[in-house]
């Protein structure tokens, strides 16, 4: 009497792909592979494994009873062709091509309001998987995200030239009732924390608009150092070329201003409104 062959589990139970090999079958993400277009198919591929080696993936995908919820109660799939639990599926099956085509058409209406991950059974973050499809579409400075942030150029110069209006040490308990304890012992190492970043800044808690030219340059370096102006230059050459020359001229002149207060060559009347920060 011939014994039945027992197939063995998938080290991933959620990539079910473990008979293949004994269907003499291609695996279901190379077979999702060949539905792309050829342009897209080397791209695709190094986009899905970008987004799978990232290791907030296996921390927020956890599995899938396809149960629903999530989509039922998202207000984007209420107005667009969208919904989470498309997206769920298609990363708990592989489909590359699926995945690209939603980062390229749908990954923009989810508006971020987490109530997808608030009712999983499976407590998958699904918002935060939703996000990591924008943060490499930005990248691999994809089309969609080229369009979707198109509308914001100014808003980003805005912002990587001269921040926002407030300052580390205004986030005070009083003033944001609403997030909680935690704002107070926040609050409490606002200077800690800043002395904290391993970057040679100010490490100041009191500046506030309109940036000094120090801060302007301690702001202009952070977006440097981790990495956004290399997100802006996949998805706007231009802006990036623009806002990397105003570093270069804002930085060469606060290296001089300290040269010459260094040499005594500048009266404290004759600084500029950063004297505090040479």
């Amino acid at each position: 009497m011939s014994q039945s062959k027992v197939l063995q589990l998938p080290d991933d139970p959620r990539f079910l792909d473990m008979a293949y090999a004994e269907q003499g079958a291609l695996p279901e993400e190379i077979r999702n592979l060949d539905s792309l277009k050829p342009e897209d198919k080397e791209i695709a591929e190094k986009f899905w494994k970008a987004v799978k080696s990232d290791f907030r993936f296996n921390e927020d995908l956890r599995g899938c009873l396809n149960c629903g919820v999530c989509t039922s109660g998202c207000p984007a799939a209420k107005f667009y062709d969208f919904g989470p639990r498309e997206m769920i599926q298609y990363m708990m099956r592989d489909e590359a091509d699926k995945i690209w085509e939603f980062t390229n058409k749908k990954v923009w209406a989810c508006v971020q309001c987490y109530t997808c991950s608030m009712r999983c059974p499976f407590n998958n973050e699904i918002a935060g998987l939703i996000m990591l499809l924008r943060e490499y579409a930005v990248q691999f400075a994809l089309p969609s995200a080229k369009e979707i942030l198109a509308p914001y150029r100014r808003v980003l110069y805005t912002v990587m030239t001269l921040g926002n209006q407030v300052t580390p040490d205004m986030i005070q308990p009083e003033a944001f009732p609403d997030w909680g304890p935690q704002a107070v012992e926040e609050s409490k190492n606002m200077d800690v924390y800043r002395k904290a970043i391993p970057v040679d800044l100010m490490q100041r808690t009191d500046v506030g608009w309109h940036p000094s030219l120090q801060t302007s340059v301690e702001m202009m370096t952070i977006m440097i150092e981790s990495g956004v102006m290399d997100s802006i230059k996949g998805v706007d050459p231009d802006l990036y070329d623009m806002i990397m020359d105003i570093y270069e001229d804002r930085k060469a002149q606060l290296e001089e201003i300290k040269e010459k207060w260094q040499k005594g060559e500048l009266k404290e009347d004759e600084l500029p409104d950063s004297w505090l920060d040479l």
